[in-house]
């Protein structure tokens, strides 16, 4: 059985930026969502945080906060395990929660169709502006591409996507929309496609986002809708960012046959 590292009782550092902004956006919101359905005040509440969380101090700069900075070391591994896969056919990923786009940028440097969606009007303001950057650059083999898009409501590939990277999305998510989460992969993913959860953080306290994270949880959430483990390990090896060392662990799902 695969054991992994017991955490420290301690949120991400970024957590301190991030909890006032959700009390007062709750309670600045709370007029909206009981005027409209649940569900619709919710998500207006979630865009409004997480474009706050972009531009509280303007603009949110690379390597602040929850930005990394760059695309994460251990999706570039498990890319070059896949590039054989990939190679056979067009291949479509999706990065829910892309962010500035930096995973994203990635998948179409191996070859992917790559569509990284975000609730922030400034984060994908950001990736957009990057990929110009970027292209100015080098020439991707694939293509990266940015949408506003409420994850809930994203209409996938005819064939659904081939690849799903979920990194910082599900333990940025209120707890209340995780059963949600794991419907709409179902919902999203190719019969014969994977989703790849890099589960963060690890750990065991109350309160988010991030809000902490465990196998445990992610398994009762995706093993219901159909999903079942390929793998679940720790990240070593110096495939973490740095400040994140001992708090992931990579997990791959295919759906049942």
């Amino acid at each position: 059985k695969m054991l992994g590292r017991p955490c420290a009782r301690m949120r991400p550092a970024f957590v301190s930026l991030v909890i006032p902004f959700r009390s007062i956006i709750l309670h600045q919101m709370s007029s909206s969502a009981s005027s409209s359905s649940t569900s619709d005040g919710n998500q207006l509440v979630q865009e409004v945080f997480w474009e706050k969380m972009w531009t509280k101090d303007g603009i949110l700069q690379p390597g602040q906060a929850f930005d990394m900075g760059r695309c994460s070391p251990v999706l570039t591994n498990l890319l070059k395990q896949r590039e054989q896969t990939c190679k056979s056919k067009d291949m479509h990923a999706l990065v829910p929660g892309c962010g500035r786009g930096y995973d994203v940028f990635e998948f179409a440097r191996f070859g992917y169709t790559a569509l990284g969606i975000d609730l922030s009007t400034t984060a994908v303001h950001e990736a957009t502006k990057l990929k110009d950057e970027i292209s100015a650059k080098e020439k991707l083999p694939g293509d990266a591409s940015f949408s506003l898009q409420n994850f809930y409501e994203l209409q996938p590939p005819k064939e659904g996507f081939d690849i799903i990277w979920d990194y910082t999305f599900l333990c940025a998510m209120p707890p209340e929309f995780r059963e949600k989460w794991a419907k709409n992969m179902r919902r999203l993913i190719a019969p014969d496609g994977e989703l790849v959860t890099l589960i963060y953080p690890l750990g065991d306290y109350e309160g988010g986002p991030p809000y902490a994270m465990s196998r445990e949880l992610v398994s009762s959430l995706l093993e219901p809708q159909g999903f079942e483990s390929t793998y679940m390990e720790p990240v070593t090896g110096g495939l973490s960012h740095p400040s994140r060392e001992g708090k992931e662990v990579l997990a791959r799902w295919k759906v049942k046959n």
